[in-house]
């Protein structure tokens, strides 16, 4: 098997990110982010389609087991106007704790895990990563979305970096999502009902729905991403987006 992302490719940032930085650059901000579905693998071609557009900047949010569909993350990086990748252990570094009991000493962390894990919030004021990223995006698109993190997301789950934007989301800013996942699950009620929810109650979703084909397990039928290129055309007639000249 070719070399997959890890979440040791990004090491957390020795500063954390502020959106006021970037406040007044001009460009339109889209938060990419994907979840642990093997559909995943289309990330990579929708950045390289979103690159051809003018006046943009791409940040990444990737759930921990999304990464196992992804090549490692320096190779999206490399791909125009992709600005920025996020991880859940950027907003909790390994090694902290609510619980201070729990604390490890500072001579039971190696030294260099000490430096690449170090926690870059310490008092109030200082950004949280979640709502730096809400605060910075223009639009989020999560492409795709899992059947676990569809659940999470209605049942108001934060649990990892990606939930906390969504739950902290600025409802007036589009968020969109498309849903990839084995079809009996698509056509399974717990399903119907959470899409019912994101389509009539919380208007500010953008359901994206699945199409039919060959699912990556095999079977046949609904439940399969939108195709990416259909995506990136939301995107961009969403977003007003202007090829480069």
């Amino acid at each position: 098997m070719p070399p997959h992302a890890s979440p040791s490719d990004i090491p957390t940032p020795k500063t954390a990110f502020k959106a006021s930085d970037h406040a007044s650059d001009g460009k339109t901000h889209i938060l990419l982010a994907a979840t642990g579905s093997v559909a995943t693998i289309k990330i990579p071609l929708i950045l390289a389609s979103l690159s051809k557009y003018s006046n943009i900047s791409i940040r990444l949010v990737f759930t921990t087991s999304s990464l196992l569909f992804l090549p490692p993350l320096a190779e999206l990086l490399e791909i125009s106007n992709v600005d920025g990748i996020h991880l859940d252990h950027h907003e909790w570094p390994r090694g902290l704790s609510s619980n201070p009991a729990e604390q490890p000493r500072a001579s039971d962390i190696p030294a260099q895990e000490d430096d690449e894990e170090t926690a870059i919030w310490a008092k109030i004021g200082d950004p949280i990563l979640h709502i730096e990223l809400r605060r910075w995006a223009d639009i989020l698109v999560i492409a795709p979305l899992s059947a676990n993190s569809l659940a999470k997301i209605v049942g108001g789950f934060s649990d990892n970096l990606l939930l906390s934007v969504i739950r902290a989301w600025d409802t007036n800013k589009p968020l969109a999502v498309a849903p990839a996942m084995n079809t009996l699950m698509w056509d399974h009620p717990v399903t119907t009902s959470q899409i019912r929810v994101l389509e009539t109650e919380w208007r500010w979703f953008r359901v994206l729905r699945p199409v039919e084909k060959i699912l990556a397990c095999g079977d046949s039928g609904s439940g399969a991403m939108k195709e990416w290129s259909t995506i990136v055309a939301w995107v961009a007639e969403e977003m007003g987006l202007k090829l480069e000249e």
